[in-house]
């Protein structure tokens, strides 16, 4: 029996112990072998055990006490190690994989980067996995964290089927990045309720179902969210751009705007869409041919020489007279085809040139390359593909649609509204220096030119589009430039040359313009509704990236399968151009195919430098550069779903 003397230098012992540990929170990391780190709020990595790392998963938040143990570190510290004690949050709920069966138990091997990493399977007990078996891709949600035991189990939500179901690349993919098909059940129930309680036209609004309106979109477009008609006055047009007004039934819920804002847009993929509003909400505002419709409308004068003179914002019943095709009013431009609005169509090309050929004399327009349009069959995988010119009739609507934007941003200043304003800054204030530096390599007539001016940035690019140098300056420049942003603040559009400008033409596709129409709503007097906070920023933002990972992911899923199927034809040379130069490799588009694939030239014999400058990459005998022509051999080997597909560049000498 141990005496007090010895209990209590036992009881210091312990009292020093647990002195010396320390502890924190921070968020789990994984490695690609059994251990893992917490990484501290503080920017400490410390060491998980093998044994600890089971009962996390990457990603989560956790407390951990840090103790010290035997060793040291290379700096020659004592080392230190996490012990778990609590788990705080975790960053994984519901998520995709495919289904794998090892004897007669099921797992998911999920398709998240870190756990691939990681190499951990997830166990699914067997009333949890719905019928889905071995190879079939499904979506699952953790029904069971390890924390407790090291033990997780899942369920599965739904399964996509094994690979070469028609069209799971593209629902695979909208799940992968959390985009589901409709909105929260209680927000549909809600926008149900609103559209069978709302009273139509509570506010006063302008009679304009006259007007000889049409729309012009794609054949198969049944959320229409726009139409026009430009009526001739004696030097110029009366241009009208009537908007459809979903916000007459939603506009006072907030808790609607947030969840538009974060769907953030519709969702549109190869073979099928993810429309952003409920059928019924879409359908009741779309302004659907000879059917009486709410709208806000944009009616401005353009003189003959295609500036905007006027610009008035109202809200107003409108009608479309008609839903006209893109292809139906190309043939009346180009074939002179009869037509029942010959007249309208006129009236409209006169004021679109007249409107274009100022922005392009005054402003900046981007250049048009060509498009490709894929032929896709049953199955929804590629069959062919064709190489298509925008057609004028596009380029018609889409410069309507920018004089009405620019309108409406115009409207929300002088009423003093937050936006949401799209800005755009030119070159990037931390490459302010560098750009300087370019110019004097390569236009040292415009050295010294201050390009933060919206005059100097459109004699910059102007200059560049002229260039004769031999290299391919005005897309040198391209990374230079900061990118689009949304503000509350009025600010330039610098890529278009303009001193402001938003999107608000699109309330049925997209979130963006659907806060505009918030803000519009309260300007004009509608104090039911509730404009979009500054909040949803972040939202629509977070909205934006996962619509570009899932389109992009089904897109390059798709080029993936049709690449494989042209190399098991013998055909997996391809000549190209390089579009994007880094120093690790290239992105070189297919000449007739429109497909973009990359180079990794890390794996080549030989070592590449990167020249900024040139924007090229060197080694003792190639040399590729940006806008090269090059000829490319497609890699078979299978890469993870939805990456780019990946090429070896055959040999260019210097």
């Amino acid at each position: 029996m141990l005496d007090k003397n010895a209990l209590n230098q036992l009881q210091g012992l312990k009292n020093k112990i647990e002195a010396e540990k320390e502890s924190a929170e921070g968020t789990v990391k994984a490695t690609r072998s059994r251990f893992g780190f917490v990484v501290l709020d503080d920017a400490r990595e410390i060491f998980l055990p093998p044994d600890e790392m089971q009962r996390v998963l990457p990603g989560d938040r956790v407390s951990i006490t840090i103790k010290p143990v035997s060793g040291k570190d290379k700096s020659g510290n004592a080392q230190t190690a996490g012990e778990l004690e609590t788990l705080l949050t975790t960053s994984v709920d519901t998520f995709v994989g495919e289904i794998v069966q090892k004897g007669k138990a099921f797992f998911v091997a999920p398709d998240i980067p870190e756990l691939m990493h990681f190499s951990r399977w997830l166990f699914i007990p067997p009333n949890a996995r719905s019928g889905a078996k071995q190879g079939d891709l499904v979506e699952c949600q953790l029904s069971r964290h390890p924390f407790a035991d090291g033990k997780p189990a899942v369920k599965v939500l739904r399964s996509f089927g094994p690979e070469g179901t028609p069209g799971l690349e593209n629902e695979y993919c909208a799940a992968r990045a959390g985009i589901h098909r409709q909105l929260p059940k209680n927000v549909l129930n809600q926008i149900e309720s609103l559209l069978s309680t709302t009273p139509e036209n509570a506010l006063p609004r302008e009679d304009l179902t006259h007007l000889p309106l049409v729309s012009i979109d794609s054949v198969h477009t049944m959320d229409i969210d726009d139409a026009l008609c430009a009526e001739p006055l004696d030097d110029g047009w009366q241009l009208t751009v009537a908007i459809a007004d979903p916000t007459a039934v939603t506009g006072h819920a907030a808790d609607i705007t947030a969840a538009i804002s974060k769907r953030g847009t519709s969702h549109y993929f190869h073979g099928t869409a993810i429309a952003m509003l409920p059928d019924t909400l879409s359908q009741h505002a779309a302004l659907k041919p000879l059917e009486d419709r709410n709208a806000v409308v944009c009616r401005l004068t353009v003189s003959a020489e295609g500036e905007v003179t006027q610009a008035e914002i109202v809200l107003a019943l409108v009608q479309s007279k008609a839903k006209l095709s893109y292809p139906e009013v190309e043939d009346v431009f180009q074939e002179k085809a009869p037509h029942t609005f010959t007249d309208e169509l006129s009236h409209l090309q006169n004021c679109f040139r007249a409107l274009r050929q100022r922005r392009e004399a005054c402003e900046l327009v981007i250049e048009h390359r060509p498009e490709h349009r894929w032929i896709m069959n049953d199955e929804k995988q590629i069959t062919s593909i064709e190489r298509v010119e925008k057609k004028s009739s596009q380029l018609l609507v889409e410069e309507c649609m920018v004089a009405a934007n620019r309108a409406i941003a115009n409207a929300l200043k002088e009423a003093q509204r937050p936006g949401p304003f799209v800005t755009h800054a030119g070159i990037r204030r931390d490459r302010a220096e560098e750009a300087q530096e370019f110019l004097k390599r390569y236009q040292p007539d415009l050295e010294g030119l201050e390009f933060s001016t919206l005059e100097g940035f459109r004699t910059l690019i102007t200059a560049l589009n002229a260039s004769s140098d031999e290299r391919p300056l005005r897309s040198m420049v391209n990374r230079l430039m900061a990118r689009a942003s949304l503000s509350i603040k009025p600010a330039p559009h610098m890529g278009m040359a303009l001193s402001l400008y938003t999107n608000g033409t699109s309330p049925l596709r997209k979130a963006l313009d659907y806060c505009v129409h918030l803000q519009l709503k309260a300007m004009l007097g509608d104090t039911s509704v509730e404009p979009a906070s500054a909040t949803v920023f972040d939202l629509l933002n977070q909205a934006s990236a996962k619509n570009r990972q899932a389109v992009n992911g089904a897109h390059n899923w798709l080029t993936c399968n049709f690449l494989n199927a042209q190399a098991a034809a013998d055909t997996s040379q391809f000549d190209g151009e390089i579009v994007h130069i880094n120093t690790s490799g290239f992105t070189v588009k297919l000449d007739d195919l429109g497909l973009e694939g990359v180079v990794d030239l890390r794996k080549d014999s030989e070592k590449f430098s990167f020249d900024k400058w040139e924007m090229a990459l060197t080694s003792p005998s190639k040399r590729y550069q940006l806008r090269q022509r090059v000829r490319v051999q497609y890699v078979t080997n299978e890469r993870p779903r939805g990456e780019h597909p990946a090429f070896t560049a055959l040999d260019t000498p210097l």
